[in-house]
């Protein structure tokens, strides 16, 4: 077991005006901001910069189609970045300077040096004009709106909610973990009302979903079992750490319907029942005498699509973290836990997911 702080974090550095108190605040908030956007796909270097008339700021002269007529939109601290980063200047460098002059940096290096000669911008107008963001033409968008319909969904019944915290009646934007930037949302919830007996303790269930429709992040989903969590809500005692990434390239939105949507929905309607029985059926589980007579573990799992390298580390892991490497339950909560020290997230997720794909042969799904 271990402890995660990621909605620690969350929760210690949203300003008041990113938190929400239900999931329909945040629902609201992020589909009048998609109700509020639209998109135009260009060629980088006919875009044009230009500052303010009070020379305060700069905007970006974009063609809206929707509206069949030019705008100026003004960048946020986000976008902004994003800017710069096409034309090949750095942002921290051109904050300091007059809008004017970094209009001028910023024009030259959209024409002359732009790192894509097309982009995809997303502009927001509601009555004020807004440059939400600038990404590859090939950029494959899951709408915040998408993710927090299906966490919604899934929660007809009202079983997830924000965890329980002792200031939660007094100050309950403090208490929330449901947020919501102008770059991306963040969602934790937990389902504290069935506990899950395993080896005599109490255990229960939760999970943490973000996403990024600006390009900030990619969209993530992790489940885990816990013992509690605290006040300023670190997750003590996880286990059975799963979690699912998909990158915003061009298929993430068929992606995300298929895969991510489907992962929530059999997550949350997997009854306690099944989910003791089918960790009880891990720990039961042990290495096949045929297995034992060759590598152990390591063959067993190379069979399975691990390197002989990541199954002797995942062995070696298994030991450290479970004190053991009997049963199935200790050898998938040994690759859980070497997944998580792998700082590329494509190879991470992969292994998680094959984590998994170890419990299906005890689940009978």
């Amino acid at each position: 077991m271990e402890n995660l702080t990621q909605a620690s974090h969350e929760w210690a550095t949203r300003p008041n005006d990113q938190r929400f108190l239900t999931l329909s605040d945040l629902k609201e908030s992020v589909l009048r901001r998609k109700k509020e956007s639209w998109t135009n796909s260009l060629n980088t270097q006919r875009l044009r910069v230009i500052p303010t008339e009070d020379e305060r700021d700069l905007q970006l002269q974009v063609y809206d189609p929707t509206f069949g007529n030019e705008r100026l939109l003004t960048p946020t601290n986000w976008s902004f970045g994003q800017l710069s980063q096409y034309a090949g200047a750095p942002a921290s460098y051109l904050r300091k300077l007059p809008s004017p002059l970094a209009a001028i940096n910023l024009q030259w290096g959209l024409e002359k040096n732009p790192i894509r000669d097309n982009t995809l911008v997303l502009g927001q107008s509601n009555g004020s004009n807004i440059l939400r963001a600038m990404t590859s033409t090939t950029y494959g968008r899951i709408w915040d709106l998408q993710v927090v319909q299906a966490v919604e969904k899934v929660n007809q019944n009202n079983i997830w909610k924000v965890p329980a915290a002792s200031y939660s009646t007094n100050n309950p934007k403090r208490a929330t973990t449901l947020y919501a930037s102008d770059r991306d949302i963040f969602i934790f919830l937990v389902d504290d009302s069935h506990p899950i007996e395993i080896n005599g303790e109490q255990l229960f269930r939760g999970f943490i979903t973000w996403n990024s429709e600006v390009g900030a992040a990619t969209f993530g989903l992790t489940t885990f079992l816990y013992r509690y969590i605290c006040d300023n809500r670190i997750i003590w005692g996880a286990t059975n750490i799963q979690e699912l990434k998909i990158r915003h390239t061009g298929g993430a939105p068929e992606r995300f319907a298929y895969e991510g949507q489907k992962y929530l929905n059999r997550y949350s309607n997997e009854s306690t029942k099944e989910i003791v029985e089918t960790i009880e059926r891990a720990q039961n589980y042990e290495l096949p005498v045929s297995d034992k007579k060759k590598d152990g573990w390591e063959s067993w799992l190379n069979s399975r699509g691990f390197t002989s390298a990541q199954s002797k580390q995942i062995i070696q892991t298994a030991k450290s973290e479970e004190g053991s490497d009997r049963s199935l339950w200790d050898i998938v909560n040994g690759v859980t836990a070497y997944a998580r020290g792998i700082s590329f997230t494509d190879e991470r997720v992969k292994l998680e997911t094959q984590a998994g794909n170890l419990l299906k042969i005890v689940s009978g799904k």
